[in-house]
């Protein structure tokens, strides 16, 4: 399943001079059976698109497996976006499956690590998170 969201205008959102465009916005979940679903995400969550990241999160996790979510090409995230973020963690602690983070960005490696959230297990590498879930 592939959702893309086309380029918008970020003037309501103050990130840069009116009328810039911002980065396309897309999630991309792959179901590997029952072992693992990844789900990969690309460029900005914010009040935007957080919606459409926690449903392709849910879906994920409702497939049953471990999870994967690759945020190693998110360009930007907000304050919505890291409780989107905690949304998911939260949702799949509650089911009990397991979730690795792979962060490839230092800002996004900052936020999930440097913010005092607990609960977020990080990796560089998607390799490296898949193998951790066993």
């Amino acid at each position: 399943m592939k959702i893309q969201k086309p380029p918008r205008l970020s003037r309501a959102f103050g990130r840069s001079s009116p009328g810039a465009l911002c980065e396309p916005f897309s999630v991309t979940t792959t179901f590997a059976g029952d072992r693992c679903t990844v789900v990969a995400v690309a460029g900005d969550i914010d009040m935007a698109t957080v919606a459409i990241f926690v449903e392709c999160g849910e879906t994920a996790l409702a497939a049953g497996g471990t999870l994967v979510v690759d945020l190693g090409e998110v360009t930007f995230c907000s304050g919505a976006g890291l409780r989107a973020l905690r949304r998911v963690q939260w949702r799949a602690d509650e089911a009990a499956v397991p979730v690795a983070w792979v962060v490839r960005t230092p800002s996004m490696w900052r936020l999930l690590r440097g913010t005092g959230v607990a609960g977020f297990s990080c990796y560089r590498d998607r390799a490296d998170a898949v193998a951790a879930l066993g």
